[in-house]
């Protein structure tokens, strides 16, 4: 065999050892959902943003008795705290999603992994929010009763009527915000995933 041979016979055999991967435009295609999670993740950031600085005005847009003012501010400092830690915790997810790069499958089932994670995430964080809402509801009516409350707090009667409006305002209000939280994540977020989901199993399948 002469030298002209060998460099053929090693050309063919370096030809065949080369991998092409033949399923990275399958796995490109999630970046297009990703794209809309992260575009949703940043117009809710806003939103919610928003509307924690909307409520710290509360006090003054419905005129608090100073007496509820003390307790107003020491919710109000729980749930921007509460929610400073939420939104750190997305904010880290969406760091990683934009740093990831969809050329393999792994990373394809790591974005998979995290947004499953963070959308569990999600629903713990509309709970956490529960016991804020509910207090400073509860809030707003003592400032809309006031007189009616301090009388009745003097009074030694029980108001079986009051403790079950009680009890039916607390049910509603985590009902509303059970289904709310369910509903936002099924129209912003989890068709999105799932459309990720589809593209691994179809993946999985090959």
């Amino acid at each position: 065999m002469n030298f002209d041979d060998i460099k053929s016979a090693w050309g063919k055999d370096s030809d065949n050892n080369i991998k092409i991967p033949n399923k990275i435009e399958e796995i490109k295609r999630a970046e297009l959902p990703l794209d809309k999670i992260k575009r949703n993740m940043r117009h809710e950031f806003v939103v919610q943003a928003l509307s924690i600085l909307l409520i710290a005005f509360v006090p003054q847009v419905y005129h608090f008795k100073p007496v509820l003012l003390l307790p107003f501010n020491a919710i109000y400092i729980l749930f921007v705290v509460t929610c400073v830690y939420f939104f750190a915790r997305f904010y880290a997810f969406y760091k990683r999603v934009g740093a990831s790069s969809l050329t393999t499958k792994d990373a394809l089932y790591q974005i998979n992994y995290d947004i499953k994670l963070n959308m569990e995430l999600y629903k713990m964080f509309s709970y956490m929010l529960f016991p804020f809402v509910l207090m400073i509801l509860s809030l707003l009516l003592i400032n809309l009763k006031y007189d009616h409350v301090v009388s009745l707090l003097q009074s030694d009667v029980t108001h079986t009527t009051f403790y079950l409006y009680f009890g039916l305002s607390v049910v509603m209000i985590f009902a509303v915000l059970h289904f709310s939280a369910v509903y936002w994540l099924k129209t912003y977020y989890q068709k999105y995933a799932k459309e990720i989901e589809n593209i691994l199993k179809e993946l999985k399948e090959e």
